[in-house]
C-alpha cells in the first residue's frame, strides 16, 4: 500500500501578510463600531430632554388649634406681623423661623404712623440662625434691597409652618413654595416668600419667577445657589 502523501500550499508572502493586515483591520473596526454604538446609545440618553415636574404642598394641614395665634393673620409673641400690619409696604418673610423683614420703602414711627418728607436711608445686618441678611432702604429714592444667604443644603421646615399658621394662610404660603425641578435633580423649594403687608397677600420667592408687581412696589428678584437678592421700587401712579 501506498503512503498518502500531505498536500500543502504555498502562499506568496506579500499576499500571506496582507491578508493578515485584512483581518487586523477588520477585527479593529468592527471592535471600533462597536465602541460607538454603545457611546452613542449613551450619549443619546444623555442628551435625551428631561421631563420636568411640578412640586406643591396642597397636602400641608393645619395643627394649630388657636386661629388667633396664627403668625401671619393673627397676634403671637413670636411673630412681628401684628406690627407690621400697620404698615402699607411690603416685606419679606424667612419662613423656617418666621423672620420678618421690611423692604423700608416707607419709614414709619412706633404706632405705624407714616412720617412724610424722610430723606434718610437704612441700613441692617443679622444672622437668625436660618439665615443671614443685609438690608438697605431709601425711602426718599423709593428704593430698597434685601440680600439673603441660605444655609447649604437648606430644607423647608413644614412643622414650624402647620403649627403655627391657621389653614388659610398655609394654603397661600404653601400656594408660594410651589416650584419646578427635573425628575432626578436634587432641589428643594426656596424657604422664603414676599408679603403684602396691608392686603397679607403672599408672593412667591422661588427661583422661576425674576420679577413681580405688588400693588405699588415693583420687585425684582436674583437668584444663585444659597443666595437670593430682591429689590424693590416704590412705583405709585402719576
Amino acid at each position: 500500500m501506498h503512503e498518502k502523501r500531505k498536500k500543502y500550499y504555498h502562499i506568496r508572502k506579500d499576499l500571506f501578510w496582507c491578508t493578515i493586515l485584512l483581518a487586523v483591520s477588520f477585527l479593529i473596526g468592527y471592535a471600533i463600531h462597536q465602541h460607538h454604538g454603545i457611546f452613542l446609545t449613551h450619549s443619546l440618553k444623555a442628551d435625551a430632554p428631561k421631563e420636568r415636574i411640578e412640586i406643591t404642598f396642597d397636602d400641608l394641614q393645619s395643627s394649630l388649634n388657636d386661629i388667633s395665634t396664627c403668625y401671619l393673620c393673627g397676634s403671637s409673641d413670636y411673630s412681628m406681623m401684628d406690627y407690621y400690619r400697620k404698615f402699607d409696604t411690603v416685606g419679606l418673610i424667612s419662613l423656617n423661623d418666621w423672620h420678618v423683614l421690611d423692604f423700608q420703602l416707607k419709614a414709619y414711627d412706633e404706632s405705624g404712623n407714616e412720617i412724610l418728607n424722610k430723606t434718610s436711608s437704612n441700613m441692617l445686618f443679622g444672622n437668625t440662625g436660618e439665615i443671614t441678611y443685609s438690608s438697605h432702604g431709601d425711602v426718599s429714592r423709593g428704593m430698597a434691597e434685601i440680600d439673603i444667604t441660605l444655609p447649604e443644603n437648606y430644607k423647608l421646615n413644614k412643622r414650624n409652618l402647620t403649627d403655627h399658621l391657621c389653614q388659610s394662610c398655609l394654603d397661600k404660603v404653601a400656594a408660594s413654595l410651589e416650584y419646578w425641578k427635573y425628575e432626578d435633580e436634587k432641589k428643594e423649594p426656596i424657604p422664603l416668600c414676599l408679603v403684602d403687608f396691608k392686603t397679607l397677600d403672599i408672593y412667591s420667592l422661588q427661583d422661576y419667577y425674576r420679577s413681580v408687581f405688588i400693588r405699588d412696589y415693583y420687585v425684582e428678584m436674583g437668584f444663585e445657589e444659597i443666595s437670593v437678592e430682591v429689590k424693590t421700587f416704590y412705583l405709585p401712579k402719576r
